[in-house]
């Protein structure tokens, strides 16, 4: 039997990867201008929507070219020095260095500048390795996947928005669930991150989905439509019913796979995602009886909050990404049966 082309694995780019033409063609047309007016990118989305997919897809692309150095510290400790020890080891950095006589030496490893005094700061390390690739036109992209609110992702950011202030050609790509970029965008000491444009997922379009499934499934164009409608254009619905489908060698939906679907969906996403909500949001949320589009006012009807509070939380649950707004006045949940999940727990 041939390989299952669908993936139930995070982050992981699927062999039937549906592009993100619009976002990746945004973010790279402007880290590769030649007049550059944003350094910086996140990408935010409800978990399993693509951010890790569309981040890995950008860094790929950019590595392919020879004037860029990609490197991803990782959201951890110590994530400047990570930054430098990884543009160091980039064999395209390395080559450069090695023949510039680049080195030095800082926590056990030996670099240093020839004639220089030697590094005593990541700081300063950074900025003669930058000032050295500079002069060779090469940029540097650090990609970060998940970004939280610790001090050591402040200390990075803080020392970023200095490197750029230098002119560095540093470029950097995160992403994270809304909730994380704002509470890391409060702070004070990193008001930079508010100007720094964000490009939120939204579903994918059904038509590619479908077009998807007819392909590796081999599923009538009506059956096709049908299961891309069911996943709701939500990334990881689309491949775990498509791995469950392929796996089992079935073109038509079955009560077996649809009860299968919902309990990955369970397991591995919606139970992240609900207990990460407030208890108003959950009340809010099982208001929802139908997948169908609700008046704020039935909304309030039916779960007895005033339409002014809920319009307090519909703003938040809409930057989550759980709900949108159809047409004005009306909201809708975005995942795909939510609304059976929701019918399993209690408030």
């Amino acid at each position: 039997m041939a390989n299952n082309p669908f993936s139930m694995t995070f982050g992981i780019e699927p062999a039937n990867l549906i592009n993100r033409i619009k976002e990746t063609d945004k973010i790279i047309s402007e880290f590769s201008g030649n007049q550059t007016s944003n350094y910086v990118y996140i990408i935010t989305g409800l978990r399993g929507s693509g951010k890790t997919v569309l981040l890995s897809s950008i860094a790929s692309k950019l590595s392919e070219d020879k004037n860029w150095i990609v490197v991803d510290p990782g959201p951890k400790d110590n994530i400047l020095e990570n930054v430098a020890s990884e543009i160091y080891e980039t064999t395209k950095a390395k080559k450069l260095f090695v023949k510039g006589e680049f080195s030095f030496s800082f926590h056990g490893l030996t670099f240093s500048l020839k004639g220089d005094e030697p590094v005593t700061t990541v700081n300063t390390l950074l900025k003669k390795m930058l000032g050295y690739l500079k002069d060779k036109n090469k940029k540097v992209l650090i990609t970060i996947d998940e970004i939280d609110n610790s001090d050591q992702m402040k200390t990075f950011i803080q020392a970023y928005q200095s490197l750029l202030r230098l002119k560095y050609p540093l470029y950097l790509l995160m992403t994270g669930l809304y909730e994380n970029v704002s509470k890391l965008q409060e702070d004070k000491s990193l008001t930079f991150l508010y100007r720094a444009p964000k490009i939120r997922l939204e579903p994918l379009y059904i038509g590619s989905i479908a077009s998807a499934y007819e392909t590796y499934l081999n599923s009538t164009k009506e059956t096709s439509l049908e299961l891309a409608k069911l996943t709701k254009g939500y990334a990881y619905a689309y491949q775990v019913l498509g791995y469950l489908m392929f796996g089992k060698g079935l073109r038509d939906l079955t009560p077996e796979v649809l009860s299968e679907f919902d309990q990955y969906l369970a397991d591995y996403v919606y139970d992240k995602i609900y207990s990460e909500l407030s208890k108003k949001e959950q009340e809010i949320l099982h208001g929802f009886k139908e997948d169908r589009p609700m008046k704020i006012e039935e909304l309030s009807l039916v779960t007895n909050i005033d339409s002014k509070i809920i319009s307090v939380y519909r703003d938040r649950l809409i930057k989550r990404g759980i709900l949108y707004s159809p047409t004005y006045g009306y909201l809708e949940i975005t995942l795909p049966r939510f609304i059976n999940y929701l019918e399993t727990k209690y408030i």
